[in-house]
């Protein structure tokens, strides 16, 4: 147990050589061996003895922040064929093959919160009814599942009443070909008309801007 020591420490520097390790003086103390802690960039191990980090298909050298040998795969990781990342502080390569940016993921609560966020339903509020959108024939006719044959409109639908008592809609499509990090978004939706009595079954939303750019869709990929 680690009974609030501190087992390891260090300092990381721009290209992932990490330097001033500190041991955990509980074991030294104790004359028990400490712990050893060999990862460093996303897909590396630590390899002591020649103090280059394990990047699965080559070695990458932390001193000098590139890679020891050329691309496995040549050109098709980049025109450098020994350089890690464009910015190892935005991007990430843990194969050792080709570099990816580091996307600032949102997951599916995230995207639900901000839809309620935008629509003006405090976090915690419950739905008042609530029905699906698909092609599944065997469903159709249900009172809580709406057919269709277009794959733009599948999703979830959740209908809640506002501080005013008007109807509005957070909306879960789950299959959106424009989201460049998943299959989905959510937005939040508003009558067009009374929203009183607006019926967001069968009528379309308006849709309510999610950003300071207009745009209404709130993506998220886990």
């Amino acid at each position: 147990m680690a009974d609030g020591a501190v087992r390891w420490s260090g300092q990381y520097g721009s290209f992932g050589e990490v330097s001033h390790q500190t041991a955990e003086s509980w074991a030294l103390r104790q004359g028990k061996p400490t712990i050893n802690q060999p990862l460093r960039y996303a897909g590396q191990y630590a390899d002591s003895e020649t103090g280059l980090h394990y990047n699965l298909f080559r070695y990458y050298d932390p001193g000098v922040g590139r890679f020891t040998s050329q691309d496995p795969i040549g050109l098709n990781g980049g025109l450098n064929l020994y350089q890690y990342a464009p910015n190892p502080l935005g991007w990430v390569d843990p194969l050792g093959l080709s570099s990816c940016p580091i996307k600032a993921g949102r997951n599916r609560r995230m995207a639900m919160n901000k839809a309620k966020d935008t629509a003006g339903i405090p976090r915690s509020q419950q739905h008042e009814s609530h029905w699906q959108v698909g092609n599944n024939r065997q469903r159709q006719g249900y009172s809580n599942y709406v057919y269709s044959e277009n794959p733009a409109e599948f999703g979830n639908f959740y209908q809640y009443r506002n501080a005013e008592g008007h109807k509005v809609v957070v909306v879960e499509h789950t299959s959106d070909p424009r989201n460049k990090i998943g299959d989905a978004h959510f937005h939040a939706g508003k009558a067009k008309t009374s929203p009183y009595s607006y019926d967001f079954k069968t009528e379309r939303d308006g849709k309510v801007p999610a950003d300071s750019s207009g745009g209404h869709h709130i993506y998220y990929d886990y």
